[in-house]
């Protein structure tokens, strides 16, 4: 059987909120400004990994917490094949961290995405990270998870989706 290529689309989607005084001089109290979370559904080759909103300090100090996701495996395809072989690309400064594909005043900044394989290790990006699962009793789902990082420089509030495309090979 020759090798057949399948691309699927994956949008890390999340809110990033900031401390802020209260506007009301009488309360006097620290607050988190949170952004409304927009929702889509999957359609086809897309799907939406929301990762909820998260606090610029819990970025700076670590990360946020792996967030899971599947990448479904297409059963028609898996008929015949031995082996699948999956990678993710997207685009990169680093080739470890897909960056914010938002922009303008309401984006957050020096965020990234980085996407782990099933044993927790974060994954490179393009070809280069391509991972082979051999076929020995086909499952139909592979999974993933994904975290929030800090890049460089301090993290600002604000909206964050990043685009990654997953390429699948049946072989």
């Amino acid at each position: 059987m020759p090798p057949q290529n399948v691309g699927k689309f994956f949008d890390f989607r999340a809110r990033v909120s900031a401390s802020a005084w209260a506007i009301d001089p009488d309360q006097g109290a620290l607050e988190a400004v949170v952004l409304s979370t927009s929702r889509r559904r999957s359609r086809g080759l897309e799907q939406v990994v929301e990762m909820g909103t998260l606090s610029v300090e819990s970025i700076q100090a670590g990360g946020s917490v792996p967030q899971s996701f599947d990448v479904e495996l297409d059963p028609d395809r898996l008929k015949g094949a031995s082996r699948v072989q999956v990678y993710f690309d997207g685009i990169t400064s680093d080739g470890v961290t897909l960056m914010n594909d938002h922009e303008g005043a309401r984006s957050a900044r020096n965020v990234g995405v980085q996407l782990l394989d099933s044993a927790g290790k974060v994954m490179r990006l393009g070809s280069a990270g391509r991972l082979e699962y051999p076929l020995f009793e086909p499952d139909l789902r592979l999974s993933f998870t994904a975290r929030l990082v800090s890049t460089c420089g301090p993290v600002a509030a604000g909206e964050f989706s990043a685009f990654a495309e997953c390429v699948i090979t049946y072989a």
